[in-house]
């Protein structure tokens, strides 16, 4: 059982409060498969529902603590909310095992459960941002597919119409609140159902676009010192050697382009070998999912090393700025020296500096490494590791 992070239990408003129309079209509604059960009480009926949500650790229970911490929650009302933060396990098949996650609610006592979880879950090739199990009070919610810009108003919506539909045991209710964007399939009859985007394509790329950003490369520079550090010494010899001078001088811009697209190249093509963050198809459950994590890997590493190679280039010309005197550099080049051509010298002593600097460097520690990349932080969740239940 995972230790419990957090606990809120919302305040019920007045018992005259009118309802919205979804609400009530939701009331009136007859669940169309739970023919003859018992109604489903409403949010106004019962104050002690419990709805307890999992999240993975990092960026993802991140946001939630955010979602919770939001002084209006429609979606929460009239519950207590219990938020543990847990790394979800994978079955051997390298999907979630969800046995699990019902089995730590069951000792929650839970109404609804709620997983929101960094991993991408598709139907074929259609991406699921939700997945509503109506006879176990379930939803997953994967934060992939959601894209990697205003995640936050995405997930805050699809919790919300997660809680309402589950709540009324009504799939009239997930796409009463999906809007024009997406769209409600059957995945198991009508008992379980799944929210894809409306469009096959955009929604691929939009959950493609989300694993890069849960791998945050923007904060793997910081992961990366050591190779910017060897990067940086080794680039620096080229503002005190003439010969680079001369060399930059006389390549031309498209040249010079097509050496910095190589050093980052070569850069990337180390980490992944080196590292062993080439996910297989069999690792990855299949040859579409091994494309998408592979992908997501290799553009995240692009920005990162892009970036990196920005900042280095930056430096390696300030450097020159100052240490360089135009009158000198001038009479070894012959002729007039402007600020294009102590660029064209950091242009080529940052790849150089890349390549021969950073070659062989690698990152920081294991950590790093084990929280770089979708597939290499989805091992810790296999089975192996007890622990981390």
């Amino acid at each position: 059982m995972p230790e419990q992070e957090k606990e809120q239990t919302t305040t019920p408003e007045d018992s005259t409060e009118r309802s919205s129309p979804h609400e009530h079209a939701a009331q009136t509604e007859q669940p169309h498969h739970n023919q003859g059960q018992q109604e489903p009480r409403l949010p106004e009926e019962d104050e002690r529902r419990t709805v307890v949500i999992y999240s993975d650790p990092g960026r993802t229970s991140h946001l939630v603590r955010q979602l919770l911490d939001e002084q209006n929650r429609d979606w929460a009302r009239h519950s207590r909310i219990k938020h543990e933060q847990v790394l979800i396990p994978l079955r051997t098949n390298g999907t979630l095992d969800l046995d699990t996650a019902q089995h730590w609610a069951r000792e929650a006592e839970s109404d609804i459960t709620i997983i929101v979880t960094e991993i991408p879950r598709t139907a074929g090739r259609r991406s699921k941002s939700v997945e509503l199990h109506f006879a176990e009070k379930l939803a997953v919610v994967s934060l992939p597919a959601l894209g990697p810009v205003a995640v936050k108003h995405s997930l805050r919506r699809e919790m919300d119409r997660a809680v309402r539909a589950l709540i009324y045991d009504s799939v009239a209710e997930a796409k009463a609140h999906g809007g024009f964007t997406s769209r409600v399939e059957d995945q198991d009859g009508h008992e379980t159902v799944y929210i894809t985007p409306r469009a096959y394509f955009p929604g691929r790329i939009w959950m493609l676009l989300g694993m890069v950003a849960a791998n945050e490369p923007l904060w793997s520079l910081r992961k990366l010192s050591a190779m910017f550090a060897a990067a940086a010494a080794t680039g620096a010899f080229g503002v005190f050697f003439p010969t680079i001078w001369e060399m930059a001088e006389a390549l031309p811009a498209w040249r010079l382009g097509l050496t910095s697209l190589a050093a980052v190249t070569v850069i990337v093509g180390w980490l992944i070998l080196s590292n062993g963050l080439w996910d297989t198809n069999e690792a990855a459950g299949g040859k579409l999912e091994a494309v998408l994590y592979n992908t997501s890997t290799v553009l995240s590493l692009l920005l990162s090393v892009a970036v990196l190679y920005g900042l280095l280039f930056l430096a390696i010309l300030t450097m020159g700025l100052f240490v360089i005197e135009p009158g000198f550099m001038g009479e070894t080049l012959g002729g007039e020296v402007t600020l294009v051509e102590y660029a064209h010298i950091a242009w080529l002593a940052a790849s150089m500096g890349t390549v021969a600097g950073a070659f062989g460097s690698n990152f920081d520690d294991d950590a790093d490494l084990r929280n770089l990349t979708q597939g290499s932080r989805e091992l810790q969740r296999y089975p192996k590791d007890e622990q981390q239940r």
